[in-house]
């Protein structure tokens, strides 16, 4: 073991400090994941189909996962090898099975959106089919950058041209996606509106919750590729990969936990019964049933909002 002089020392620094810091800020966004997870199984999950809880139940499985990972990749370069300047250009392989973890997460989370476009266009395949194969795109882009960090075991090899473009299309095409997804569930959410006040109330919360999370996450990706691009001789871009599973985990999650609150307020009647959220927020086929059985003189702009069982299937 060589130890490093004080040169080295700084180019240590400013190679793994992005990585230090960009894995605290990803283990405090993991935290935000599993708090938000506890309250969907203790408050939310109630007549959600099976299939919505096991997804839930996955993504916070990954990204517990994740979080382990980013924890082995930091102890490996600050603590395991600290001083040993012959490991710094070496990729352990926890470092590579974040990149996949994150796609496997950013897959997940993509497609429910997508889903929930296809939904609202009223199952318009030549928009949301597109979407699907980009999202697929992306998903495998990852795993040939995670698979290309595996093999060739060192930070320097993954700038040679038969690499570079691999990570660039991944996070490249990451950006797209989020841009590409918010632009059409704002697109068919504007097209949603009822011209009820209340209800058009509901509608553009609905949109402005797309838009922030559309637009955290395609930032977080650009600035993981513009440090991927500029600044090659750090691991910034690493950092800051760490934290787009985190985010993508607290959209999809986020997404299902204020459909409660969003409920209550397009109710506008004090009976306490408990609706079909419009649009994004599909919930059970029994309180979709329940609700247009229970009150048979519901208003158009109601029934028209809620969401037909075999959606959900």
């Amino acid at each position: 073991m060589s130890t490093a002089s004080p040169t080295q020392a700084t180019e240590i620094a400013k190679m793994f400090g992005p990585l230090l810091v960009g894995g605290l800020v990803s283990l405090c966004l993991s935290g935000m994941v599993c708090a938000q997870a506890f309250s969907y199984f203790h408050k939310s999950k109630k007549g959600d189909h099976s299939k919505v809880q096991f997804t839930v139940a996955v993504v916070w499985i990954m990204d517990l996962t994740h979080s382990v990972l980013v924890c082995i990749t930091n102890w490996f370069f600050l603590i395991g090898s600290w001083g040993n300047y012959d490991i710094l250009d070496h990729i352990p392989l926890s470092a590579p099975l974040t990149v996949l973890v994150t796609a496997l997460v950013t897959l997940t989370v993509q497609s429910f959106f997508i889903r929930r476009v296809l939904i609202l266009s009223k199952r318009n395949w030549w928009l949301c089919g597109p979407l699907f194969v980009l999202t697929f795109s992306r998903f495998v882009s990852a795993c040939g950058s995670s698979a290309i960090m595996i093999h060739e075991g060192h930070f320097s090899h993954l700038k040679f041209p038969q690499y570079a473009w691999v990570i660039t299309f991944g996070l490249v095409m990451g950006s797209i996606m989020d841009v590409l997804v918010t632009l059409s569930l704002i697109l068919y959410l504007h097209g949603s509106r009822t011209g009820f006040s209340n209800m058009d109330v509901i509608i553009d919360t609905i949109m402005l919750y797309a838009i922030n999370h559309g637009t955290v996450t395609c930032v977080c990706t650009i600035i993981s590729l513009v440090l991927w691009l500029v600044i090659p001789h750090s691991l910034g871009f690493l950092g800051v990969h760490f934290c787009i599973s985190k985010l993508y985990a607290n959209s999809f999650l986020g997404t299902l936990n204020t459909r409660d609150s969003l409920r209550d307020r397009s109710q506008g009647s004090s009976s306490g019964e408990r609706h079909q959220m419009p649009v994004l927020f599909p919930n059970s086929r029994l309180t979709y049933n329940r609700y247009m059985g229970a009150d048979p003189t519901a208003t158009r702009v109601r029934a028209h909002s809620l969401l037909p069982s075999k959606y959900l299937d």
